[in-house]
Order: structure tokens, then C-alpha cells, then sequence
């Protein structure tokens, strides 16, 4: 994990006369001056005080557009991202018909042009260099690439449209560049020349562990590659500590896992520079993506990224060479407990975005709630996340306050800056405290013996930890009770379904509880929950502890959780409850109650209590002609739809059993039918009645029907919306036309060919409705009807009659001379037919 965060350039001077040779140079960056003793010190990156100037991007840090420069710097590309770059070349041709640009991206090859734009559009580019998406494009725009090789041919076709003056020798060679040709067209181009840039997977890097040289976004590989590449310091291999590169190389690339899952290298540098830009401020880029030191001492470079190290060695006061020095915390311009800055890449569509802030309620709390920010900017990082583990090492370590300075004997020549080391001082109570060497100077003392100067500051572990509590930082030099303390907090859920806004949504309701000798010291109490499905919490509400409400959820699986808050805005562990089920608007409306029938003459006038289900729809009668024994599913449709709120509808009159079901809005049907019988006995009595039974032998004429086992039924039911008709083989004469009351008599069954057992039930779960006992035969679903149709005619039936139409009745009073009849079996499901066993048309007067 990372430590020291930002750039960081140790200054050398010349050395001691004991044995330490003469001045060493570092190039271009450093220069040296005449000293008495020798001396290490290491410049913490990220400014550890918020008056420090802020870590610089290098000005210019790369072209985001086509400049047009005759003497542009050349861009670095380091890892992966997208630029612009400088336009050297351009031509008409064709009386102004064809445009041609060369614009070169890099000083350097590169591994790949991955994605190039138009524009900001994003281009589709065939073997030939034509662009096929957008399609406005397709025919208007070629593109070319090339890698920069130092071996690379000239472009053919741009040599061949060429007038003359692009030649086989302009090669750009250690160039990579996009040769682009446009067709002239207003349309196409209505702002004229557009603007080329690419996503580039930069530079390939030497790796001293495998002794290759690849592409690879390594941060501690990118930052070799600048001091020893020409256009940056130039520096041989000999000058660098191949063996702390190595090691700063195997850090960057552990993998780290992120909260929203996955995992990313820990530290990775993607973004371009230009040569004209201070080698400081280069190395600076470079170095704060790994959140690393970098030093030159004895003659080479030496690195460390930002992570924890096993302490080197042990002092304790036999070490001392003078009196100890410490400062137990930092002044309150040096402390800071927001961090906030810029990265740049593909999450922030490649331009300077802000990554979330790192802001400490803890550390904000222990300075009294001021505010105070530091400004990390992270040029070459290309996650937030990255950017964030970055910023947060630098906000904790700033809280490790305590710092130590004195002379140290001779055993201290073992250690550098950059080394973690243990001290042991009684006086203090340390036992094994471990502290960063920050400054190393060797120095006489007035005895003539060889003295080390040091200056220390703690350092733990958990300030690499990216799921570290800050509240540890100000607690761990105090044995006090600690005042970050939590209490837990527990909660119960419940469900129901309520009326919002017009429309019906399920509520969760979430009990928040404590113990009665915690609530004093909970500030706040906090309250999240999701669909165990989603990935982001939603918040509920903060307070105190009691009720709160989730609303806008459907029937699903969803996670809750609660924590609390203690008066210092310390925020305790989640309590989390996972996976509970809200059914509400699933659950099938309730059972109609107290269903009643009142006869007036031709009519019935049915009557129920309403339902009070919010989410309540309609109402579905049907009718059976037995008057015991009938159910649901064994009738035929008396009322296809109540709309809430009746709760009364009139019917033509007819012996047997009603039921009826009630529906909520989702098409559920409440769990059982409720029924009412009018007797035959109740009805009116005529002088006359006459009848045609067509059962059992059902001989009349018949469309997609057929008599099985004395019954009629459909003869094709496989599929849904299944429909047959059966027409009567006579008819009923009254002699004369005059005024009659008519009805027919069905006695129907619901039949399936499914055997009851759980292979044969056929649709998806969600389409049975009942009870699961109830699939053994007696599902009771209106998913089978027999519609009755009558014709009549005023004239003699056995002459030349004029019939009218057949229309669709249930019963009724009609005038005419003669009646005939026909039914209409209809079947909603697959695999289910009406089977109707009697079949009788009656008129009466």
C-alpha cells in the first residue's frame, strides 16, 4: 500500500571527507553545493500543510485539440488516454475537393491507436482506412495510423494523392501520427475543419524484472522510462536502483479490490506530457500517481511507492547520540481534513473531473468543525477510485502527528529515507512505535565521532489500509475510554400497500430501536435500503430512533440498513438485514363477503359488500345452472367487469348459483369465490313452457366442437383464445308472434387435459391463481365461458321465415313467433375446454 504521496526529490550534497568521495551531479534537475556533512532529505509529496503550494500539472500537459505549431514540443504518452495533437502537414487537392492532414500525436511509438474521434463522435474504421460509423461520414473521411516505429514507411496513399510534396522520405520516424483525408462537403462538415483526437495506449516501458520492454501502465516503470528515455533526463541504467524500481514496480501492480466489485491495479499512471515542461514538474506527475518518494543518493535513483514497509530496525535510547526532540501535533494551519482534486480518464470521458472528496467527519470533528482542504491533483491517474485511495493516504497521513528528531549513533547508517523504523522510549510509553525516516544528515560532532541526525514521524500500517478507520489516528497515543464509541442499533421490518400520489406502491416500514442506556449517546441515527438486486443504496431518512418509510418499491427482495452516529459525527457499523420480502401488491385482493340476490321479475339485483383492498379493480360474476354444488370455474360469464366502487349490478333472471371474485389492479383474483343461489321455485310462473334439450347427443351443427363422453367440448384447445360454436338442430315455435321469456339451461364443466400432477401444469407460475391445493382439478380461474345466442323470426318457421341475426343474451323477455339458438365455447388457455353435459332452451308465457 502507498505512503509518502506526491512528488518527492531528496537534495544531495557533497560528502563527508570520511569516505564519501566527491560531489555527485543528478543531471539537468539538481545541482549540488559544497557542505560540511552529508545529508538526505526527503520533500513529503502533497504538501502536508494546506500553505504549501499544491502539487502543479505540467503546464500544457497535453494537446487536447489539433494545434497548429511549427515548433510544438513533442507529447509524452504514458499508459493509456486520449489526446489531440499538432497538426505538420496539410494539402488540397483535386481542385479543393480532397483535404489532407498529418497530424502527429507522440514523440515516441506507441503500442495503439485504439479509438479515434471526429469531433468527439467516435469513428468505425475499416482495413482500408475508410470510415464506415457515423455513416454521414462514410465516403468523406479516411483515416490512417501510424505507431512512431523508427523503421516506419511513409504513408502510400497519402504519397500517392500527394501534388509532389509528400514524398516516400517524410517518414516521421519516432513519430506516431493520423494521416486523415476529407472530402469537401458543407453538409457533412458545417464547421469546418473538424478536430482528430484518439484514446492511445502510449509509450512501452522497460521492466528490469523480466529485462523486456512492453506497453504497460506501470506507474514506477512509467517514471524509470523518463529518466533514462532522451527527452527526459537521459540518465544511464547504472544511475538507477533497479532493485527499489523493482520493488515499487511489484506494488503498483497488486491488485486491489474495489467496494463496487472488481479489483484494479493498485497504482497505475495514463496520461500524456510535453517535453517543454519542467522535469520537476514531469517527475512530479510521475511520482504522485504511485503516491511515491523518489530520491537520488551515492550515485542513483531510488524509489518507493506508496505502501507499507516492514520496519528496518530497532532504536531505543542506548541509540541516542543527544537529547530528544518531539512535537506531539501539528499546528492547525498544518492539518487538514478535506481532500479533494482532479483526475482525468475513460470514467470521466478523458476530461479533468473531480473524484469524490475524502472528508473526514472525524478529523473534522477534533478540529473544532473548521474546514480546512488540501488540493490533490491527480493528472496521471485515470480512476476516481485510484484517485481517491491516493487522497485518502495523504489525509491520514497527515493525522500521524507526532514527530521525532535527534542524533543517532552508528547503527543508523543502516537506514535511508523512506525506512520504517521501530523506537522504544519509556518516557513517552513507546514500545515498538514505528516512524518514517523523513531527513538523514551525517555529521562530526565536537568529540570527533561520527554522529546521524534524524528526524522521524510515526507512520502505521493502517494508513495504507483503504478500509482503515480514521478514528484510529487520533486515538492511538491514548489508553482514555475511547470517545468514538457507536452504540449498535437494531430494527424490524414491515410491509404494506398504500395510496400515493394517486397510485398504489408498497411502503417497508423500518422499526429503528437502541437500548434504553444508548440513546443518550446516539446523535443521529442513519437509514438506507435497496432491492437485493441494485448495486446503490437509496437513503431513507436520518433522525432519532423510531418509524421510517420506504416507498415507490414493487413486490421484491430488499435489503435495509441502519447505523448510528455518536455527538462527534462518528458513524458506527451498518446493521443489515438482507433479502426481505414485500408481497403487497402480489397478494390477491380479499374475499367478497355477504353476496346477496333480490328478484324483480325479469331482473336480479345482486348486491356484495366492497372489498376495502386499496389496489381493488373490479368485480367478475358468473352463473351456474345447478343450484348446488356449482363453482366458480364450472359457470359461464354473468358479469364480465364491476368497476370499484359498485358494489351492485342487475342481471336478467335465471335459476342457479352466482359467484363472484374480486380483481386488483395486476389481474390477481381474490383466494376463494363467494356464491348465492336463486332457487327455480322463486321465479315467476307461466301457463306455457316450451323446450329444446340438445344434450346428450348435441346432433346439431358444429364448428370446431365435438360430443366426447355424452359432453360437448371443444375439439381444438392446445393454444389460448380457443373458440367453437354449436347451433341448435331445431327450433321453438309459439304458433303466433307474441310476448315470451326466454333462457337457456347450461350445465358446463371446466376440463383439462392436464392429469392434476406438477409436469402438466402448463403457463408460468405467475398465471395460476388459487390456492396450490387446489391444482388437483379444482383451479378455480374464469378461464372457460359458454356465450348463448338467439335469432327470431315473427312469420311461420316452416314456411319461407325471415330470421334475424343471431345476438348474444343471457335471459330476457322477448316478442317474435318463433326462436332458435346457439352457443359459443370460448377458452382463454391452452389445454382447457368448456364441457357442457346439459344443454336446454326454454320459452315461456
Amino acid at each position: 500500500m502507498p505512503p509518502l504521496i506526491g512528488a518527492v526529490v531528496a537534495t544531495v550534497a557533497t560528502a563527508f571527507t570520511v569516505g564519501f568521495g566527491g560531489a555527485v551531479g543528478i543531471g539537468a534537475l539538481l545541482s549540488t553545493t559544497a557542505l560540511r556533512y552529508f545529508a538526505i532529505n526527503a520533500a513529503l509529496g502533497f504538501a502536508l500543510n494546506a500553505l504549501t503550494p499544491k502539487v502543479k500539472v505540467p503546464a500544457g500537459a497535453a494537446y487536447q485539440a489539433n494545434a497548429i505549431d511549427a515548433v510544438a514540443d513533442r507529447q509524452i504518452v504514458y499508459g493509456r488516454t486520449k489526446i489531440g495533437g499538432v497538426v505538420v502537414y496539410k494539402e488540397a487537392t483535386n481542385d479543393n475537393k480532397y483535404l489532407h492532414k498529418v497530424i502527429a500525436f507522440t514523440g515516441h511509438e506507441v503500442q495503439s491507436f485504439d479509438e479515434v474521434y471526429l469531433n468527439d463522435e467516435l469513428l468505425t474504421i475499416n482495413g482500408s482506412g475508410n470510415v464506415t460509423s457515423p455513416s454521414k461520414y462514410n465516403g468523406f473521411v479516411r483515416i490512417k495510423v501510424h505507431l512512431g516505429s523508427t523503421t516506419q514507411a511513409a504513408d502510400t496513399d497519402l504519397v500517392a494523392d500527394s501534388a509532389g510534396k509528400w514524398t516516400s522520405s517524410h517518414r516521421l520516424l519516432g513519430v506516431s501520427y493520423i494521416y486523415a483525408r476529407f472530402k469537401y462537403d458543407s453538409d457533412k462538415f458545417p464547421n469546418g475543419e473538424p478536430t482528430i483526437t484518439a484514446v492511445i495506449k502510449g509509450k512501452k516501458v522497460y521492466d528490469p524484472r523480466t529485462g523486456t520492454t512492453a506497453w504497460s501502465d506501470n506507474s514506477a516503470l512509467c517514471l524509470r522510462d523518463y529518466l533514462t528515455s532522451s527527452f527526459g533526463l537521459s540518465e544511464p541504467s547504472t544511475n538507477i536502483d533497479d532493485t527499489l524500481f523493482s520493488a515499487a514496480a511489484n506494488i503498483c501492480d497488486e491488485s486491489v479490490t474495489l467496494a463496487a466489485g472488481g479489483i484494479e491495479k493498485r497504482y497505475t499512471t495514463n496520461g500524456a506530457l510535453i517535453t517543454g515542461a519542467q522535469p520537476t514538474d514531469i517527475i512530479s506527475a510521475l511520482s504522485i500517481s504511485m503516491g511515491g518518494m523518489i530520491w537520488f543518493t551515492q550515485g542513483k535513483w531510488r524509489v518507493k511507492a506508496a505502501a507499507w514497509s516492514t520496519p528496518e530496525l530497532t532504536f531505543d535510547e542506548d541509540d541516542f547520540r543527544s537529547a530528544i526532540n518531539i512535537t506531539t501535533r501539528n499546528s492547525r494551519r498544518d492539518n487538514f481534513n478535506i481532500a479533494r482534486g482532479k483526475f482525468r480518464g475513460e470514467a470521466s470521458k478523458w476530461v479533468d473531473s473531480d473524484y469524490p472528496e475524502i472528508k473526514s467527519a472525524t478529523f473534522l470533528a477534533v478540529d473544532g468543525g473548521l474546514e480546512s482542504t488540501v488540493d490533490i491533483n491527480l493528472p496521471m491517474t485515470a480512476t476516481p477510485t485510484t484517485a481517491q485511495r491516493i487522497a485518502k493516504i495523504a489525509l491520514y497521513r497527515n493525522r500521524e502527528q507526532i514527530s521525532v528528531s535527534a542524533s543517532f549513533g552508528l547503527r543508523a547508517l543502516n537506514v535511508q529515507v523512506g525506512d520504517v523504523v521501530y523506537l522504544n522510549y519509556a518516557r513517552a510509553g513507546w514500545t515498538n512505535k514505528t516512524f518514517e525516516v523523513q531527513s538523514w544528515q551525517m555529521v562530526p560532532s565536537q568529540d570527533g565521532d561520527i554522529q546521524i541526525q534524524m528526524s522521524l514521524r510515526e507512520l502505521t500500517s493502517a494508513v495504507f489500509d483503504w478500509n482503515a478507520n480514521e478514528t484510529a489516528f487520533e486515538a492511538d497515543n491514548s489508553t482514555l475510554v475511547d470517545p468514538f464509541y457507536v452504540a449498535p442499533i437494531g430494527f424490524n421490518l414491515t410491509s404494506d400497500v398504500r395510496s400515493f400520489r394517486e397510485s398504489l406502491t408498497n411502503v417497508i416500514y423500518i422499526n429503528v430501536t437502541a437500548l434504553a442506556a444508548d440513546l443518550s449517546s446516539i446523535e443521529r441515527v442513519e437509514v438506507q435500503a435497496k432491492k437485493s438486486s441494485d448495486a446503490t443504496w437509496t437513503p431513507v431518512g436520518t433522525g432519532q430512533t423510531g418509524l421510517y418509510e420506504f416507498l415507490s418499491v414493487d413486490d421484491s427482495l430488499y435489503d435495509v440498513r441502519v447505523r448510528a452516529w455518536n455527538f462527534l459525527a462518528v458513524k458506527g457499523d451498518w446493521t443489515v438485514q438482507s433479502g426481505f420480502q414485500v408481497l403487497g401488491l402480489s397478494q390477491p385482493p380479499n374475499d367478497v363477503q355477504t353476496f346477496r340476490a333480490n328478484l324483480n321479475g325479469s331482473t336480479i339485483n345482486l348486491e356484495w359488500e366492497a372489498v376495502p383492498d386499496l389496489d381493488l379493480s373490479y368485480y367478475k360474476i358468473r352463473h351456474a345452472s345447478e343450484e348446488s354444488g356449482a363453482t366458480y370455474a364450472n359457470a359461464t360469464t354473468a358479469v364480465e367487469k364491476v368497476s370499484r366502487p359498485a358494489t351492485s349490478v342487475t342481471v336478467p333472471t335465471r335459476p342457479g348459483t352466482y359467484t363472484i371474485k374480486a380483481y386488483d389492479k395486476t389481474g390477481n383474483a381474490s383466494t376463494a369465490y363467494t356464491s348465492v343461489v336463486v332457487p327455480s321455485t322463486a321465479l315467476d310462473a307461466f301457463a306455457t313452457t316450451l323446450t329444446d334439450t340438445e344434450s346428450p347427443t348435441f346432433s346439431g351443427t358444429k364448428s370446431n366442437c365435438s360430443v366426447t363422453s355424452s359432453e360437448l367440448r371443444l375439439t381444438s384447445f392446445s393454444t389460448s383464445s380457443n373458440i367453437g360454436t354449436y347451433e341448435f338442430t331445431g327450433y321453438i315455435d309459439t304458433t303466433a308472434p307474441r310476448k315470451v321469456r326466454v333462457r337457456l339451461d347450461v350445465a358446463v364443466n371446466r376440463f383439462a387435459t392436464a392429469s392434476g400432477l406438477w409436469d402438466d401444469m402448463t403457463g408460468t407460475w405467475d398465471t395460476w391463481s388459487g390456492l396450490w391445493d387446489d391444482w388437483t382439478g379444482a383451479v378455480q380461474n374464469a378461464d372457460i365461458d359458454v356465450v348463448s345466442y338467439i335469432a327470431i323470426t315473427q312469420t311461420d318457421p316452416a314456411a319461407s321465415p325471415v330470421w334475424t341475426s343471431f345476438q348474444p343474451f343471457k335471459a330476457g323477455d322477448f316478442y317474435g313467433r318463433a326462436f332458435k339458438f346457439k352457443v359459443e365455447l370460448t377458452s382463454s388457455v391452452g389445454g382447457v375446454t368448456p364441457s357442457i353435459s346439459a344443454l336446454t332452451a326454454r320459452v315461456q308465457y
